[in-house]
Parts: C-alpha cells; structure tokens; sequence
C-alpha cells in the first residue's frame, strides 16, 4: 500500500522548520523546487492567472495527513480510486496526531517535506512565517473558491493578509447536548438560562437513577467543552477591542473558575473529567449515563439506549459557542510557484469541486463506502465497525466547504445533525488563527500544563477561585506571556 513513506530521519536532526530546504522527492516537487524561494513572491494578477491556468497536472503526489479515514476502514481502496479517476499517483501517509507535528519538523530538517499536508490554526501562523508553506491567495481567488465559501472564516484564517491554507471542511463547533427524554421525565424546559441551567443538572443528578454525570467533558480547561460554566470567558488567548490578551488573565475567569467550584464540587460535573479524554467521554455517554455533553453522538447512544431522545441545546444566557480552529491543506513551499499551482488545481481544488471529487473526499469509494440509491448517497457499513453506517472519508458530507453541484449525489442528513447544524449556524463565533510568536510557541507547553493545574486545583476545592488567579498570573509573569502577546499583537 502506497500509505507510509520511508523516512531514515537521523535522530540528532535540529528540529528547527528552516533547517536543510529542499524537495520532497516527488514527480511534484522536482529538483528545480530547491532553487526556489521559501516564501512565495510577489505577483501581479496577470501572472497568478497565469500560473492558475497552465498549471498541469502532476505525475505523483504526496499527502501527509492525521485524522480522517484509517487503513482498516479501506483507505488502500480509496487511493486506488483517486489514482484512478486522476491519473495522479499519490503517496498517502497517516500519521497518529500526537507523532504529526514532530515528524512535520523531522521532514523539514531532513529534506523529506511532502508536497501538501494539513495544520491546525495553533500552528499555521508559524509555519506561514518561517516561510515553511506557500502563499495561496492568489490561487484562492483566480479558482474562485474564495467566493463559494464565507468570508468569516477566510478572516479567521488569514496570516498578515495573506491566505497560506485551504480548510478541508468548514469548523465544526461543539455544542451541548441533552437527554430531552430525561427532561421530559421531569417535566422541564429547556433551560435558557445559568440557574435553570444547574437545576437541571441538579435534578438529572438525583433523580434520573441511571445517571452517574449529569454533565461531562473531555477535560476543564476547554471554554468550548464547557460553555454554560464558562460564561465567555476562556482560559486561553483571546482577542478583546481589537487586541489579543491573556483569557485566563481576564476579570471573567473568576466566575468561571466559581462555577466550576461549585458545580464539580457538588457532583454535577462527571469527577473523572479532569483526566477524561474524548474516547472516555463518548463511552459515557453512549452507555446512557449521561445527561450532558458536547458532541453530534446520538446515533451510537440509541443503539444502546433506543428510547433515548437527544436534543441540541441553544446557548444559555453567558454562553458562547466556538467553532474549533479549523484544519487547513497546505502546500510545501519548496515547490516552485508552478508546482504550488498545479498541487493546488489538481489535489485541493479537486476535493471541493463539488463533484466526482468531493463526491470522493466526503463519501468514499462506490461499492467499498457507499452506494448509488436514487439520487442519494447511501453510506455501507463501516468495514472495521459493520454496525456502524461509513460516516466520512476525509470531508464530513455536513460540513463540505463548497456545495455540491451534482444532482444525483445527495446525502441524507439526521433531524439531530440537522437541528445542531441550525443551532451552530445562529449562535457559533469563529476562533481566529494566533499571530507568529516566537515566546508564545516556545512557552505553550508549560502554560498550557499551568492553566490546566490551576483549573483542576481551583475545581476540586484545594484554592479558591482568587488564589488560583494569583497564582496564576505569578506564573505567567515568570514564563513572560507578556512577551508573548507584544509580539502577538505586532504580528497580527
């Protein structure tokens, strides 16, 4: 299978993104790449539209990836498909999400960069400004994807003006789910505001028996993963007036370290949810023990529990959904300018084309992930999980960036994912790509471990919510996130 490329990277390799330019070894990334320039030039209109129009397609690919559709769910079936329908031999290799940005490093050390790959919004400022991937702006326009796709996101997404990355799918945001069933076995509305909010968990606790976590979440540091408690205050960077700051610095956090006091305190909030993950979280919830979490997980929850009736919760009074950051394909940008365009028309734009393309990014490989029924797609069994309908395989259909213009290709969507989707679209905010910071990626780590020790310690009772604050920006004096943001908010 052409899934896993061989890489010898040697171990005392610095792991800096600039180290040793060159080319990927691909048809793609030919050895005239490594006379070109790191960053993108300028161009006039003339010559994007020219690079966009006579770029040709390449012979070989290559394509890093770390989520979407797995070997054993017939990701070898899918590259033989694509391969196929373009003519384009590609060379795919998944990569475990926590290996993924080590082995992005490694590559760029080692001159094994492959030719496109994907970021996250954490990241791509960075690698924009180191010069690591190409700018794309021009390619966006000339190919008129900028127009099918809302102009919000390409905001958030944008780097000094300049758009280096293609989302794959628009964000999705996490919204709180609730057992309506279990309301209604109540006699409750649905709550709209903080009060009826914690009545509700309050009463799900101790009187709906099968429940053992009226609320969970993967962790408790996510303003996402918690909104209600949260009240729109985060525990990360944040833009207030124009300016980035210190989230977890701000007048706001102390409430919100209040309402996880008291609420975790009092048992409405699942115990284990300091160490949970998201695995862990979504077991609760399908094994129907939970009333509350975050997450489109009603189909796996009725299997278990079938008279289960699971509703998407508009915002409560205070409470902000976000759209997760989203991740973005980008192209190596030691290609030459004709390579980044040919990578960019025949790889990205094809998988929004809203065809044969999308057709086959969002739903798959006919006969092996879906089936021709009408004018719909009709998903098969998950290969790996025959109980399961096959969902995604690298476009979530729900969430394509660009609609699909085929007519005999629709996919039906549930009531719930539908019902959420209006909810997102009415109430959800975009998180913004951070600004380059040298200080802010190289203290990330230890502020991150930080935030979470002193939510944790604050939420089980060991500080109050004024002296986790104290300790808190100590801490962060001594790491210098002042620094941080000066040379966030000079590169915004």
């Amino acid at each position: 299978m052409k899934k896993q490329i061989s890489m010898l990277l040697a171990t005392a390799c610095a792991a800096s993104l600039l180290a040793a330019c060159g080319g990927s070894g691909s048809t793609a990334a030919s050895a005239s790449a490594a006379d070109s320039t790191a960053a993108s030039s300028e161009k006039t209109a003339a010559d994007a539209a020219s690079l966009y129009e006579n770029a040709q397609k390449p012979d070989k690919l290559v394509w890093w990836v770390h989520d979407g559709m797995h070997q054993e769910d017939g990701s070898e079936q899918w590259i033989a498909d694509f391969d196929a329908k373009t003519g384009i031999d590609l060379e795919l290799d998944f990569i475990d999400n926590n290996e993924y940005t080590k082995k992005l490093e490694l590559a760029y050390a080692s001159d094994t960069v492959p030719d496109t790959f994907d970021l996250n919004g954490e990241t791509l400022g960075n690698y924009a400004a180191q010069g690591a991937i190409a700018d794309l702006t021009d390619l966006v326009h000339e190919s008129g994807l900028y127009d099918k796709v809302d102009k919000n996101l390409w905001d958030a997404l944008t780097v000094n003006g300049k758009i280096y990355g293609v989302p794959r799918e628009t964000p999705s945001a996490i919204v709180t789910y609730v057992r309506k069933d279990w309301l209604d076995r109540l006699g409750m509305d649905v709550p709209t505001t903080y009060d009826e909010f914690i009545e509700m968990l309050t009463r799900f606790k101790n009187e709906i028996p099968e429940c053992t976590a009226p609320y969970t979440a993967p962790g408790l540091k996510s303003t996402q993963a918690l909104p209600e408690f949260y009240q729109g205050a985060t525990a990360d960077y944040v833009k207030v007036d124009g300016k980035w700051v210190d989230g977890m610095a701000q007048d706001n956090m102390l409430t919100a370290l209040q309402n996880l006091q008291d609420a975790y305190t009092a048992g409405l909030i699942d115990q284990e949810a300091i160490t949970n993950t998201t695995s862990s979280c979504r077991d609760e919830w399908y094994a129907g023990t939970v009333g509350l979490w975050g997450e489109t997980l009603t189909v796996r929850l009725k299997q278990n529990v079938p008279d289960a009736e699971v509703i998407a919760l508009p915002p409560i009074e205070g409470a902000t959904y976000l759209y997760s950051a989203p991740s973005v394909q980008v192209i190596s940008s030691k290609l030459s300018d004709e390579q980044v365009a040919s990578v960019y028309k025949y790889f990205i734009e094809y998988m929004h084309d809203g065809g044969e393309g999308q057709v086959l990014f969002q739903s798959g490989v006919e006969g092996v992930h879906w089936q021709q029924s009408g004018n719909n797609i009709d998903p098969l069994p998950t290969i790996s999980k025959p109980a399961e309908a096959f969902r995604k395989a690298w476009i979530t259909p729900w969430l394509a960036l660009t609609p699909m213009t085929a007519t005999d290709k629709n996919v039906e969507v549930s009531q719930e994912v539908t019902d959420s989707l209006a909810v997102v679209s009415a109430n959800a905010k975009n998180i913004s790509v951070f600004p380059v910071s040298e200080q802010r990626t190289m203290i990330t780590s230890d502020l991150t471990t930080t935030r979470e020790n002193i939510i944790s310690r604050v939420a089980m009772g060991q500080l109050t919510p004024e002296e986790g604050m104290a300790e808190y920006k100590a801490q962060a004096e001594t790491l210098n996130v002042a620094q941080a943001l000066e040379e966030m908010n000079a590169n915004a």
